[in-house]
């Protein structure tokens, strides 16, 4: 018994030695990301601009297709604004950035998120991350049965390097729907739906765009 206790301890002191001997067998301090974004999401639905049938062709060479397009947007700009007020102030940011904080976790990665034009001194990262929102909202996916899904668009920029003059970020365009669908009067009955619809697909824009930059940058 004694023996076995003294056993236990000896490789107990031997692990410890072993871990303060060797750093690396200790557990590693998450690799940084530097994360600046650049403007503002807007929130938008694209109805009417979706539709690309025959009959809106016709219309557009009876009566202009500038004109056409300014009925179009008109039109959006309604149904926009009937939805607006349901949705979260701050969504993107706040979903986006949270997700995707849970999501460089999980890779090993700790944001540091900085401010806008603020200037990145090299090896104050181990990653350089540019965001450039662009829209998220509602868009017709289905041009027959006129569904609409949740959607966002925006553009990134990743490099080992932080950007500068020499190093200009070169911009890569993200654009996801989510899976669900619904109609537009079914999202104007059921209020409380709006905001889970749009949390899902940018949840998922934060997991996709975050393994494509530790895939890359590896």
């Amino acid at each position: 018994m004694l023996r076995s206790f003294l056993s236990s301890q000896t490789w107990a002191v031997a692990a410890a030695m072993l871990l303060l001997a060797f750093p690396s067998f200790a557990q590693d301090a998450p690799r940084k990301i530097a994360i600046e974004i650049e403007g503002k999401a807007e929130f938008d639905v694209i109805y009417r601009r979706a539709l690309s049938n025959a009959t809106g062709a016709v219309l557009g060479g009876l009566i202009g297709a500038g004109i056409q397009a300014g009925i179009e947007s008109s039109e959006d700009a309604e149904k926009r604004e009937a939805i607006y007020p349901y949705v979260a102030e701050q969504a993107w940011r706040d979903v986006f950035i949270k997700s995707m904080t849970d999501a460089l976790a999980e890779k090993g990665l700790e944001p540091v998120w900085i401010e806008a034009g603020a200037a990145h001194e090299p090896g104050t990262a181990d990653m350089y991350l540019v965001l450039y929102p662009a829209q998220f909202g509602f868009r017709v996916v289905d041009t027959t049965s006129l569904m609409l899904a949740a959607f966002i668009e925006f553009e990134a920029a990743y490099s080992t390097q932080p950007f500068s003059g020499r190093n200009k970020p070169v911009k890569e365009s993200f654009y996801l729907t989510d899976k669900s669908q619904v109609s537009y009067d079914q999202l104007l009955a059921d209020t409380a739906g709006i905001n889970p619809r749009i949390e899902s697909v940018l949840k998922m824009a934060a997991r996709r765009l975050t393994n494509k930059v530790v895939y890359n940058i590896k």
